[in-house]
């Protein structure tokens, strides 16, 4: 949590600072142009991208904290951008063997969507791994090779939809689309809604059968979750314009709504794993996506970096589970067409 105030600090202290720099300015000159669009231009993107997906269980009574993560995976992609079309395909790349061997393997299907315009900004996801390992499996683990889930499915659904407040002078699909040029530092609240699926599963337990591992199937005797929340999202967006061929943008949303979990935990009774009762729990729900980029261009030529993260916090009994997806991107693109 202190992580995120200081993020939203940050970010919303951008926007003051140009304010105390230009409040001199007696009277705004409606003229100024804040941004040029550029989308009836030809836009082609090549790069790296690296995805993530991983989920961490806390024990709030014995504090203990299990991390389970897949293998990671960077796949090779390319887009196209022209007016409102825009289409990407990734290729992933095979895993490091030395890796794969110590974390085991993972599949997974990664589905997005996002549309973006001048007001509204919207974002469809669909994951689905296959394929984990436990990252911290104690001082009582020797082994080279972590312990593995094979088995272990986590899935992923979600969507946003906002407004942005200030679109006159900010563009959103500058920074994370490139197919406009953001000429002035500027920012924008935004405002909107979320729905989010999370859900994970394994045969036998989030934490495999060894001898090593007891005091850690003591501690989490769950087999399987199941959260689907939404509500309203509320944050803002800024770029700094450090030059006319660099920028930098940083955007924090966090959301607040209803969620519905269930929980499937198990006991041992005469030596034979037993299945308890389904827990379910409705409450109050929150979640936090933060977005960055920068970027460089010069002469229809660009260059660029993204981020993004999306976490979530989803308690229920005496355990906190908090999902976590989000991706890295790199990528150099040229722009086609006249002014």
């Amino acid at each position: 949590m202190k992580q995120i105030v200081t993020i939203l600090l940050i970010v919303t202290s951008i926007p003051l600072f140009g304010f105390n720099f230009n409040k001199h300015k007696k009277e705004q000159d409606t003229t100024v142009i804040y941004y040029n669009d550029l989308s009836h231009r030809l836009l082609i993107k090549a790069g790296i991208n690296s995805s993530f997906s991983n989920l961490s269980i806390i024990n709030t009574r014995d504090n203990r904290e299990l991390i389970i993560k897949p293998l990671g995976q960077v796949s090779l992609a390319a887009a196209v951008n022209y007016k409102w079309f825009g289409i990407g395909v990734g290729i992933g790349l095979p895993p490091n063997e030395k890796e794969k061997n110590k974390k085991g393997n993972t599949s997974k299907l990664d589905l997005q969507f996002n549309l973006y315009t001048k007001k509204f900004g919207g974002d469809v996801f669909f994951q689905k791994y296959n394929g984990f390992h436990l990252s911290n499996p104690g001082n009582t683990w020797k082994s080279d090779t972590l312990p593995q889930l094979g088995k272990m499915q986590q899935f992923a659904v979600g969507a946003t939809a906002f407004y942005i407040f200030n679109h006159n002078k900010f563009s959103y699909r500058a920074p994370y689309v490139r197919n406009t040029i953001q000429v002035k530092s500027a920012g924008s609240w935004l405002g909107g809604l979320f729905f989010n699926l999370d859900a994970a599963a394994v045969d036998g337990g989030f934490v495999p059968f060894d001898s090593l591992l007891i005091n850690l199937r003591d501690s989490f005797p769950v087999y399987a979750y199941s959260s689907s929340s939404f509500g309203l999202s509320f944050g803002y967006s800024y770029t700094l314009v450090i030059s006319p061929s660099f920028f930098f943008n940083a955007t924090l949303m966090p959301g607040f709504g209803l969620k519905n979990v269930s929980l499937e935990t198990y006991k041992f009774e005469n030596g034979k794993f037993v299945t308890n009762a389904i827990s379910t729990k409705s409450g109050a729900a929150g979640r936090v996506m933060l977005r960055l980029s920068l970027g460089y261009e010069k002469n229809n030529f660009l260059i660029g970096a993204t981020f993004h993260s999306s976490q979530g916090t989803i308690a229920i009994e005496h355990f906190e589970f908090k999902p976590g997806l989000g991706s890295f991107k790199f990528f150099i693109a040229k722009r086609f067409g006249q002014k």
